[in-house]
Parts: structure tokens; C-alpha cells; sequence
């Protein structure tokens, strides 16, 4: 039997850089999250949302990451 993808949750996440930590100069990362996005929502654009959601921040971004879960069935 062929195996049906089913989308189930999708959650987007912002890393953002707010800060340095001064004993090991390392960056201090916040995440924001963004859930129920729409299984049919383009990467490109979510990845464009994204930008504009980070340009409304004082911090700049570290990454942006898409958190995609589906349930496998037969």
C-alpha cells in the first residue's frame, strides 16, 4: 500500500539576536514562534512574511526556520 502524507502542523520560528553575553561573547538568541500555518502557504512566501515580521524588530535575525509535522497513514 502506497504511504498518504497528511499535513498536520506547521510552525514557523524566528531566532533573533538580541544581545551579546559578555563573558563569552557569544549571541543571545530570543525565538519567536508562529503557529497554524496553512499547509498550502509557498516557503518563499512564508520566508517573505518572515523578512517583514524581522524588519518591525529593533533586533536583527538569526535564522528563520519552518517546523513542518505530518501524520503517515495507509
Amino acid at each position: 500500500m502506497p504511504v498518504v502524507v497528511v499535513p498536520y502542523d506547521s510552525r514557523l520560528q524566528l531566532r533573533l539576536v538580541t544581545g551579546i553575553d559578555p563573558e563569552d561573547s557569544s549571541p543571545i538568541i530570543k525565538n519567536f514562534y508562529f503557529s497554524k500555518i496553512k499547509s498550502s502557504a509557498v516557503e518563499q512566501d512564508i520566508f517573505d512574511v518572515s523578512n517583514q515580521l524581522v524588519s518591525l524588530q529593533k533586533y536583527s535575525l538569526d535564522e528563520i526556520r519552518l517546523n513542518q509535522t505530518s501524520q503517515l497513514t495507509s
